[in-house]
């Protein structure tokens, strides 16, 4: 590779895009695992569960707890996307989660220089209703916009 081929490869974010909704985000590619069709997978409800978690499934032997990003992020959900709901295992701070998303667009290339940090009216109310940093930036693609999101301030508990 060519040291101008690398230097534009370490300027470029590398992220899974998926849409929640008609809402664009991203994650770093480099944090998933897999991603699998939601449908096959029941997800079973967890008493006095995080009101993030969904619930958990169990995967080739793993149980995994599924977070429901559209309720999540305040999401309606529509009955007609559901049959194309996807969850993208990811790893954060040495646990495992599923990210309930209703679509998965693929690899977003982000350059690092357009890259803004996200607002901060989206990092959450004086209570703490959304956490803090859940978006880690956000940046234009194409005509669209996509906020990256930052896994471990997406996933703290409490």
């Amino acid at each position: 590779m060519s040291d101008e081929s690398r230097q534009g490869a370490e300027d470029e974010l590398k992220l899974a895009g998926f849409y929640v909704g008609g809402g664009l985000y991203g994650i770093d590619i480099m944090r998933i695992k897999e991603v699998i069709q939601a449908k096959p997978y029941k997800i079973r409800k967890v008493p006095q569960a995080p009101a993030i978690v969904e619930g958990v499934i169990q995967l080739r032997g793993v149980v995994i707890p599924v977070i429901d990003l559209r309720r999540r992020f305040g999401v309606e959900v529509d009955p007609e996307i559901e049959r194309l709901n996807k969850l993208i295992i990811v790893s954060v701070s040495g646990r495992i989660a599923g990210l309930k998303v209703d679509r998965v667009v693929g690899e977003l290339r982000v350059d690092l220089q357009s890259l803004r940090p996200a607002p901060s009216m989206l990092r959450g109310d004086a209570s703490g209703a959304l956490g803090e940093d859940i978006f880690s930036g956000v940046s234009k693609v194409g005509d669209d916009m996509v906020f990256v999101i930052n896994l471990d301030g997406l996933l703290r508990v409490g």
